[in-house]
């Protein structure tokens, strides 16, 4: 399934990618590299060895990755704010070089960094969670945009906006409303993991 892909190897990654890719697959396994090490410092865990990103040209090969690599049922056509998709110790990525014709992003080197370290805790919290079907959408999303810093002001997806909208407007959801809403899970639940980070935590990664 990737015999036309090249691949660049690091330390216990690999980044398989497309020709004229190389550059961004550099990036990507740096950024991964660095988000194993920091997320298994921070979750006192051994770094999982073989992890495996593929960067991926275009909207039709993300679907056929996702779906026949990762089995991962998503809608066909997928959403175009769908750019990335772990399972396991796979990590599927659409190309930055494919963002303007096959997304709503543009690529930003920080934000792309942002990303990485998203998709590298969903691949964490599934090898440390007993049972990961068991965990609420607002934990992981919450636990990933919290670690990744997509909280922060620079994050095209508007986290952090959206909060301080919500409180300026009196329009703070309920816990319920966040347990059942898949946008606040996204939006909200991020407060949520930092007030168990500042409350019972060290605060190390604020």
């Amino acid at each position: 399934m990737l015999e036309n892909y090249s691949s660049v190897k690091g330390k216990g990654v690999s980044v398989f990618f497309f020709p004229g890719d190389k550059n961004y697959a550099l990036k990507t396994r740096e950024y991964l590299e660095k988000a194993v090490v920091d997320l298994s410092k921070y979750f006192q865990a051994e770094k999982p060895l073989g992890l495996r990103a593929i960067l991926v040209p275009d909207r039709k090969e993300y679907e056929r990755m996702v779906v026949n690599l990762l089995g991962v049922d998503i809608e066909i056509p997928s959403n175009p704010g769908r750019i990335a998709q772990p399972q396991g110790k796979d990590l599927v990525f659409l190309s930055p070089s494919a963002y303007r014709d096959h997304s709503i992003y543009e690529y930003r080197p920080e934000e792309y960094k942002g990303l990485i370290f998203h998709e590298a805790t969903h691949v964490f919290e599934e090898l440390l969670s007993p049972d990961i079907e068991l965990v609420p959408r607002w934990w992981s999303e919450g636990l990933a945009v919290f670690l990744s810093g997509q909280w922060k002001e620079y994050c095209q997806l508007n986290f952090r906006k959206n909060v301080e909208n919500g409180i300026l407007q009196g329009e703070i959801p309920s816990f319920r409303e966040v347990e059942r809403k898949i946008d606040l899970a996204y939006d909200w639940g991020w407060t949520l993991v930092m007030f168990l980070e500042l409350s019972l935590g060290s605060g190390s990664y604020l």
